[in-house]
């Protein structure tokens, strides 16, 4: 860049994947020009009724979108490519990734979206020139191949944001962190890094990936039964190693789940993934095969509705049943909130007779450092100021104390939300504004058009239930022509309604003469009326339900 530092506007602002897991999103603005890092999108928790996915507010993208030069994903996880289908058709920049991201990704959208974007497969390492800015992509060890961590150079310094990582010196594809070319960084000097703080508060190094093929390998081996299978379907190294140990016990795999034999698909096909199609057998083979025979691999770690371990356990799988002495190996852990969803399908496979395996020692390592690799690259990249990211609160916390203990100053260490606006310069990291940042909800077919309002229904509706009542009025009389319709779902059982139904109806019929009484219109009617039931049941029952009124004939 040619620009005086002086004149140099450096800018990062944070759309996502900050105080949470998922919809990883950061823009960083280089004077007029912009480049965003990764697109991702999260799973709803349990308090949002009905909602598919959520992913960040794009709105600032949107805005400035004549600004973007070129968009980066630091690796193929949903939570940090999983968003750009809700905006392709207004990109007309370069993607760039590795081979196998950019892979996963052209699986995940309509081929048409594929055939409108530019994709740019980045080897590692190598620098590209995105605008004006020139980036480095660095190799990084996570649960998928060739996640990289970015370096993108300025007049005051370069700023490296990490991706997802560990430090795994001994990775299963035998690409390990490239630390060489991250201490080059830091010796050219680093003027701000945002580092993943997902383990922030874990202690150690995170083990190495190889440890848990060992400890699967001792499990299959040791049990004649039928063995399934867990993990995420973005979890390569996981399922090479299955399919590995597979082999050496003489098991036939059978893959369960459309989205693991989908990634086994594109990764095979570009070279990351090797599997022996003799292993793979089909539903109705494995009837035909002995239990000590078959693995089973499959999904649903975190509780999934439609996953292949909760339909398991709910009995309504197409193709599979559990049957006593199963063996069912867990090899994730819940992401925060999904705890109770995975609880619940643990707890039915056991009452299926299956023996679950999971939070043993050894069956599951995260892709994520704790704490001794985040101080390791922090002492690596020596950063002036820094950022924690890819966390919630409590994480990033941990995050800044590892930064200050190796230190920097802690007024150097910025702990930011989603929104944030920060501008840099050689001296000085400043928080200059906030643009609006609430999470947009995927619900069905609709893009941001579900509002907190909504959830809020819909919870009340689950919690208090629906009332509706139909009022048919003489209309030259200005009297119920006939007893008035009153239907109930999810608020008491047919018996107690009817007890109470006599009580409604009396009241119901004094509200109808204080009406005519005030020479009132249908409308009228319909409020009176539905306030009197709230009333009515709030004192009966002791619930507010979400009611509804209609009067015909008035």
């Amino acid at each position: 860049m040619v620009e005086r530092e002086k004149d140099m506007k450096l800018r990062v602002v944070f759309l996502g994947g900050i105080e949470e897991i998922g919809k990883n999103m950061t823009l960083f603005e280089f004077e007029n020009e912009s480049i965003l890092l990764d697109a991702g999108f999260k799973f709803p928790g349990a308090e949002l009724l009905g909602i598919d996915k959520v992913i960040p507010d794009i709105t600032y993208l949107l805005d400035n979108i004549d600004k973007l030069k070129g968009i980066i994903l630091s690796h193929g996880h949903a939570d940090h490519i999983g968003a750009i289908r809700y905006f392709a058709d207004k990109i007309k920049v370069p993607i760039y990734s590795s081979p196998l991201t950019l892979g996963i990704l052209k699986e995940e959208l309509p081929s048409y979206m594929s055939k409108a974007l530019n994709f740019v497969e980045v080897k590692l390492p190598s620098t590209y020139t995105i605008g004006k800015t020139k980036v480095d992509f660095i190799r990084m060890t996570h649960s998928i191949p060739d996640g990289f961590s970015t370096v993108f150079h300025t007049p005051f310094g370069s700023i490296v944001e990490s991706g997802d990582f560990k430090v795994d010196l001994t990775p299963i594809d035998n690409k390990p962190i490239d630390l060489q070319s991250l201490a080059q960084a830091g010796k050219q000097g680093v003027l701000l890094y945002m580092g993943d703080s997902t383990n922030a508060d874990e202690e150690g190094f995170t083990g190495s990936e190889k440890t848990v093929g060992q400890k699967l390998e001792d499990l299959i081996r040791g049990t004649n039964q039928r063995v399934f299978v867990g993990t995420f379907s973005t979890n390569l190294h996981r399922l090479q190693q299955v399919f590995d140990i597979a082999k050496k016990v003489n098991r036939k795999v059978l893959v369960d789940g459309k989205s693991i034999l989908q990634v086994i698909q594109v990764a095979s096909k570009l070279k990351y993934f090797q599997v022996d199609q003799s292993q793979l057998i089909s539903y109705a083979q494995a009837a035909q095969i002995p239990d000590s025979e078959i693995l089973i691999l499959t999904t649903g770690t975190q509780g999934e509705p439609f996953s292949g371990l909760t339909r398991l356990a709910r009995n309504n799988h197409d193709s599979l049943q559990i049957k006593k002495g199963d063996v069912v190996i867990i090899s994730a852990d819940p992401i925060p909130g999904n705890e109770r969803f995975v609880c619940q399908v643990i707890d039915s496979l056991l009452k299926h007779g299956a023996e679950v395996i999971y939070k043993r020692e050894g069956v599951h390592v995260s892709g994520h450092g704790s704490k001794e690799d985040l101080r390791l690259m922090l002492s690596i990249l020596k950063p002036k100021f820094f950022i924690p990211i890819h966390g919630e609160y409590r994480q990033m916390y941990a995050h800044t104390q590892i930064a200050q203990a190796t230190g920097i100053p802690a007024s150097n260490t910025v702990i930011v939300e989603n929104g944030t606006i920060i501008s840099l310069n050689k001296n000085q990291l400043t928080k200059i504004g906030r643009i609006p940042a609430e999470p947009v909800f995927i619900d069905g077919k609709m893009v941001g058009d579900i509002e907190y309002s909504v959830i809020d229904e819909r919870k009340r509706l689950s919690r208090e239930g629906v009332l509706n009542a139909v009022i048919l009025v003489n209309k030259k009389t200005r009297k119920m022509s006939t007893d008035p319709i009153i239907e109930t779902k999810g608020l008491m059982s047919t018996k107690f309604s009817s007890e109470l139904f006599l009580l409604a109806k009396k009241g119901i019929e004094e509200v109808v003469v204080k009406w005519s009484n005030q020479n009132g219109n249908a409308a009228d009617l319909e409020k009176m009326v539905k306030g009197y039931l709230s009333s009515f049941i709030t004192s009966e029952v002791r619930r507010n339900p979400i009611i509804f009124v209609t009067v015909l004939g008035a």
